[in-house]
């Protein structure tokens, strides 16, 4: 494995994926984006994992987005490169089939934390700075807005993206955007706490509820009449 992208089991059932580039903030390379890509792909029917938990090396930051400077240094093929790894990796999160919970300390910005976004659920520590800063570096912010728009509404996101606003964890969690608040520290630990605990749910049933809550949340509310029909495909899919 690069060592980009560091992996541990800290619990039956549960792998830890630790983006560890913690001297360039955990920017995300075109290296690191295909580590990514690679090992939850591997995850995803290696049949013992059930729940995968994302965090960042180093004190300082959960991800600070995409690695400008690399991108900068590139051709023009390598940056087109590098940006549709960037799409592969969300995409892959975005429809991912396991569980996955976020473990947000320090800076989580732009690329980063659409990456956290895109997880199920979302574990902040107090000192955790949540922002999407791509107009200051030069870049549009289209993404990241939708993300923003459908996680936590049209004001929040114009706020954050034209607004350049950064939001605390206590922030993030008062806004929708993260699911707890946790002590400083704790944020690695309470998410693996977390995944573990998914992780016990009995299979079918969590494979149901969990491409429901996806299904949901790409689709938006539908009627009760609705959700009968929709849930049932789910189900019959799950095989619950």
């Amino acid at each position: 494995m690069t060592t980009v992208l560091r992996t541990e089991n800290p619990e039956a059932g549960v792998v830890v994926l630790e983006m560890a580039r913690p001297e360039r903030l955990n920017a995300i390379s075109r290296e690191l984006a295909a580590a990514m890509v690679s090992e939850l792909d591997k995850l995803a029917v290696d049949g013992s994992t059930r729940a995968v938990v994302l965090a960042g090396a180093g004190e300082r930051a959960f991800g600070a987005g995409i690695d400008v400077k690399e991108l900068a240094a590139h051709a023009p093929s390598e940056g087109d490169e590098h940006r549709e790894l960037m799409l592969r990796l969300q995409r892959t999160l975005c429809d991912y089939p396991l569980p996955t919970v976020a473990a947000v300390h320090g800076i989580a910005a732009g690329a980063s934390l659409q990456l956290a976004l895109h997880c199920d659920l979302v574990i902040a520590g107090p000192g955790a700075r949540l922002g999407m800063p791509e107009l200051s570096a030069g870049l549009p912010g289209l993404l990241g807005g939708w993300l923003l728009h459908t996680r936590g509404g049209p004001q929040l996101a114009a706020d954050l993206l034209l607004g350049g606003r950064w939001l605390s964890g206590e922030e993030a969690v008062a806004a929708g955007l993260a699911a707890r608040l946790v002590p400083a520290g704790e944020e690695r630990a309470s998410a693996v706490a977390v995944a573990a605990n998914i992780a016990g749910y009995q299979p079918a049933a969590l494979a149901a509820t969990h491409a429901w809550l996806r299904r949901l949340r790409t689709h938006g509310a539908v009627s009760f009449e609705q959700a009968i029909e929709a849930a049932g495909s789910v189900l019959r899919e799950a095989g619950a």
